[in-house]
């Protein structure tokens, strides 16, 4: 079960730090994080409410206030301080109601937060205001048992589509039709939502090298294709993020190596943290000497010159610190990770690994496991 009241004592202790007397989320990724409850707030603007927010105070409990279309959400929330509101009504009494309970000398927003509510905060309030953008992020960077078992059964969902995607995958289907079916299966099998804009991108080898996809968005597939998967859903308020590529016909040689030499270089890498790899800015290197020793680095730093590797993943599908050379966070116990290289060869091939990695008692677990051997189609 979730600990909320350890989460909300965190956060309040990381206030401390910033000297902040009052934190104001409008609905986003830390709201539900804090709260437990599901808003909409990965959808367009004119979904949102704004009046959907929670204050937190330096000392004491929290009160969550939410607008139309979310009233009945407030009983999934362990917070027991709630202030609904009705159909069109007005905001600002409940926020002068609200901020009357609070000695606030400096206020900290965050991210999502809608600038008419910031409006009615200072409305009643003298205090200076500061940014309280990614205050929650270290915290969640280590998952708890319950989030990790979202993320296993996301992951799980996902594989199970893209199986049947795969296993099913015939030459005339375009990419509109193969994102389209990959979208309405993720649905079908539960999911509520995509966590980004799903790819299934087709590279024609021996074709002008015009970028990473060479197929207009309609055009048939055929034979002397790589495919290259980008998959991600929500479920359960947490997010997938998964990747693989194919090959439709008989590759070349180079080709044909160049995915085996990618999976060897993740599965390495993977099988060296907690050892070689301690820290997040490691796992790129590592990913490169692998591919340089099977031949195949120079394609690795093409696609990848930044050394940007990949990312957390939780209730936001791109999650603090991110894989890179200047993020030097040490690989702990429950965070939950994308690994995701790619080797690019300008109209050959366009190929790409990514795996969801749990660091578990100092050792890396993949919670994605789909077949790691098969590339022809």
């Amino acid at each position: 079960m979730t600990d909320y009241q350890k989460r909300l004592e965190t956060l309040q202790a990381d206030m401390e730090e910033r000297k902040l007397d009052l934190v104001v989320l409008g609905a986003s990724p830390d709201f539900q994080y804090l709260t437990g409850i599901n808003v909409n707030w990965r959808s367009g603007r004119d979904l949102n409410y704004p009046a959907d927010s929670v204050f937190v105070p330096i000392e004491g409990e929290p009160v969550v206030m939410v607008g139309m279309g979310n009233t009945g959400k407030v009983k999934d929330s362990w917070i027991s301080d709630s202030r609904p509101l009705g159909f069109f009504e007005d905001m600002r009494p409940t926020v002068k109601e609200i901020m009357g309970g609070f000695d606030a000398n400096k206020i900290g927003i965050g991210e999502y937060t809608y600038g008419s509510l910031v409006l009615a905060v200072a409305a009643n309030s003298e205090a200076k205001f500061q940014s309280a953008e990614g205050i929650l992020d270290k915290q969640r960077m280590i998952k708890d048992s319950t989030e990790i078992t979202k993320l296993r059964n996301v992951a799980k969902l996902t594989e199970e589509v893209m199986g049947q995607v795969i296993n099913e995958l015939d030459e005339g289907i375009s990419m509109h039709e193969l994102t389209s079916k990959i979208r309405n299966l993720g649905r079908l099998r539960g999911a509520t939502d995509v966590s980004f804009p799903t790819t299934g991108g087709f590279c024609k080898s021996g074709s002008e090298p015009v970028g990473v996809f060479n197929y207009e968005p309609d055009q048939p597939l055929e034979p002397s294709t790589a495919i290259a998967f980008d998959i991600g859903f929500v479920m359960d308020g947490y997010c997938s993020d998964w990747g693989r590529s194919f090959y439709l016909g008989e590759p070349d040689e180079h080709i044909e190596k160049a995915y085996p030499a990618l999976m060897t270089a993740v599965v390495e890498t993977i099988d060296e943290m907690g050892g070689e790899v301690q820290r997040t800015d490691q796992i790129f290197d590592h990913i490169e000497i692998v591919c340089d020793r099977e031949g195949y680095g120079g394609r690795l730093r093409e696609r990848l010159p930044q050394r940007m590797v990949g990312h957390q993943i939780g209730v936001e599908v791109h999650e603090d610190p991110w894989l890179r050379p200047d993020q030097k966070q040490e690989l702990v116990d429950g965070m939950v990770f994308c690994i995701e290289p790619k080797l690019w060869h300008k109209g050959e091939y366009y190929l790409r690994v990514e795996d969801m990695i749990l660091i578990k008692n100092g050792k890396a677990e993949s919670l994605t496991t789909y077949d790691r051997e098969l590339f022809q189609l």
